[in-house]
């Protein structure tokens, strides 16, 4: 599967299976099958709605930037399949409890990932993470997460501020868009409704449980981030192009090394066991290894 990034003016569309982009350079032609994410960045992008509806047809998501580079608007395929309704029953039911568990499994691997990445960065000893994971309680209780963030990313990149609008600010959310968008389309497409979380319950965000999911997959773009960023918030088309390289960096699940677009599928697989049997035991999740990516897969 691919990402289609445009980034100047531009009329799209969709003709006999194919997404047409037409510019002043030039035509280009992508088979839709081939599309996962296609990424408009620039105000003077055109795209049809017939077009933006062939391919929410085809499961493809849509991420329209803003003038910083940064994502404004998301749009995913509502897709129907023939476990749909089961599935999100099984979501809607699921039992509190069980959505502890399911958030204390994500947590635990989300810091085990934090140390990993800043071990292979080189970045210090991450002993205290290693100790954090293993004080996850069940729903978090303790709020361990917001403990290990804390000394996490002061160790990332020192004097960090997540709140700021900074390089590498801008660097991380970017990644983690990316990524976003990947999971909320895999969501959809296994019969959850994003906006219904595990912990995240916001009434204002529609991927509450696409925020719960990302959760272990963000030290992956915190990996590749510090190698990317430059002394300018503004995000060139070198350093959003890198970011994009993300969904193919590997992962471990299980025993097997698969790239994170692999992975985040067959997250959300696991997901749909997890919440059919409520067994918090069902879930997968990605376990980060040293930064390799899968060329054979990249545009």
């Amino acid at each position: 599967m691919r990402i289609v990034t445009i980034e100047h003016p531009a009329e799209v569309h969709v003709h006999e299976g194919q997404l047409v982009v037409e510019q002043e350079a030039g035509t280009a032609c992508v088979p839709v099958g081939q599309v996962e994410i296609l990424i408009a960045c620039g105000p003077s992008i055109r795209i049809s709605t017939m077009a933006q509806t062939m391919l929410a047809e085809a499961g493809v998501v849509t991420l329209l930037m803003g003038k910083n580079h940064l994502p404004k608007a998301i749009v995913i395929p509502m897709v129907a399949n023939a476990r749909m309704a089961r599935v999100t029953a099984a979501q809607a039911a699921l039992p509190a409890e069980v959505a502890d568990r399911l958030w204390a499994t994500i947590i635990q691997r989300k810091i085990e990932n934090q140390a990993r990445a800043i071990e292979q960065l080189g970045l210090g000893d991450a002993h205290q993470l290693w100790e954090f994971s293993q004080h996850v309680l069940s729903g978090d209780a303790l709020n361990v997460e917001g403990q290990a963030a804390a000394w996490y990313f002061q160790m990332l990149h020192p004097g960090l501020n997540r709140r700021c609008d900074d390089p590498f600010n801008s660097v991380l959310n970017y990644g983690y868009a990316i990524v976003r968008a990947a999971l909320a389309r895999a969501l959809v497409t296994s019969g959850f409704v994003p906006a219904l979380g595990i912990h995240h319950h916001s009434q204002l965000n529609a991927f509450n449980l696409t925020d719960d999911l990302i959760e272990p997959f963000r030290p992956c773009v915190d990996l590749i981030a510090p190698s990317i960023v430059s002394s300018n918030a503004k995000l060139d088309a070198k350093q959003r192009h890198a970011l994009r390289d993300v969904l193919y960096l590997r992962v471990l699940m299980g025993s097997r090394k698969v790239t994170v677009e692999v992975a985040i599928e067959e997250v959300a697989d696991s997901l749909v066991r997890a919440a059919r049997d409520c067994d918090p035991d069902e879930l997968q999740l990605p376990i980060l290894i040293a930064a390799d990516y899968d060329r054979t897969l990249r545009d």
